[in-house]
């Protein structure tokens, strides 16, 4: 016969209830479908990498990141539902609200700045280019068609007498740039952080111009979107997670040797310290406030070079109201 320990079980009963409740609380943690890119977005690496950065990870907010080296694939993704919010160049989140994509630019993780880093198109030292002009029947590698990095090859080109039928444009993702660059695929590649850092280290070159001679007014480069459904259901977890990415970037800015070594240690970038340690960097606003005026300077140079044929309303795709206060 046995006898019944009701104390034990009351209290086995408790220790139940107690993890069932846990669980049933991380069950209802909002989880954020992310995609993320290769470059100009290190304080979004490192939250990514080293959640603790911020506070509210695991408590409003999980994520599920996927890294995209493309940025075609990742606004597909976007596009199609498969991601909730997503970085994104600026001009191809304009470009994606002229045609008809319900979306939101809700934060600024980078820009092209003449007080910072600019996106760089470099040429080999022993090349004979040397100007924009120089690149008539030439070979130029940028990140895709449509792209900022295509705007700004036919902006510098225009401003220099050549059009983009004197050149030949290749898509070349930008871990790729530079062994294309060294091999002859291409006379020039457009280089951003922190894969200039890395083409100045390991091989001869030479600027031939950045995205500032091609647009001189400050740019939004990398910025937010999210999908409009997802901003209205989970509110709260956006704020919490933007408010962690907040705290991410004054990191980063503050502490930039520290911030890059533990994304050098937890391989969300793959270069070695003497180069990227001490890298010149794009500009970061250390409120992620969207810059409205210069989206619409932006979106001015897209219609005029036709990358775009209707014009996007600024004012109510940018939505700044989900920063922390």
């Amino acid at each position: 016969m046995f006898r019944t320990d009701r104390r034990g079980i009351f209290a086995g009963l408790v220790a139940l209830y107690a993890i069932a409740l846990a669980g049933a609380a991380h069950a209802q943690v909002p989880q954020i479908r992310l995609g993320y890119g290769p470059a100009a977005e290190e304080q979004l690496w490192l939250l990514i990498a080293k959640p603790d950065v911020g506070k509210h990870y695991g408590k409003a907010y999980t994520l599920e990141a996927t890294r995209f080296t493309g940025s075609d694939k990742r606004a597909q993704a976007f596009e199609a539902g498969a991601l909730d919010l997503a970085s994104s160049s600026a001009n191809g989140a304009l470009f994606a609200a002229a045609e008809g994509v319900r979306m939101k630019i809700i934060a600024s993780l980078s820009k092209e700045s003449a007080k910072a880093f600019s996106t760089t198109y470099y040429a080999l030292a022993d090349s004979p280019i040397r100007t924009v002009k120089d690149l008539k029947g030439k070979t130029i590698g940028i990140n895709g068609f449509s792209t900022s990095g295509h705007l700004w090859v036919k902006v510098a080109l225009e401003k220099n007498g050549l059009t983009e039928k004197d050149v030949t444009l290749v898509p070349v993702r930008f871990p790729a740039m530079g062994e294309a660059l060294r091999g002859g695929k291409i006379d020039v590649g457009m280089f951003p952080q922190p894969f200039a850092a890395m083409a100045e280290k390991d091989m001869k070159v030479r600027k031939i111009f950045t995205a500032k001679d091609a647009a001189p007014f400050d740019e939004e480069l990398i910025v937010m979107t999210a999908k409009e459904e997802f901003l209205k259901k989970n509110a709260a977890a956006v704020k919490a997670f933007l408010e962690d990415l907040a705290l991410a970037t004054r990191f980063y800015i503050a502490k930039p040797r520290e911030a890059r070594q533990i994304l050098i240690d937890t391989k969300m970038v793959r270069a070695t310290p003497d180069v990227y340690l001490d890298m010149h960097d794009y500009y970061h606003d250390a409120d992620l406030r969207v810059d409205a005026e210069a989206l619409e300077k932006m979106q001015d140079l897209q219609l005029r070079a036709g990358f775009q044929k209707k014009r996007a309303d600024v004012k109510v795709i940018v939505d700044n109201s989900y920063l922390p206060k």
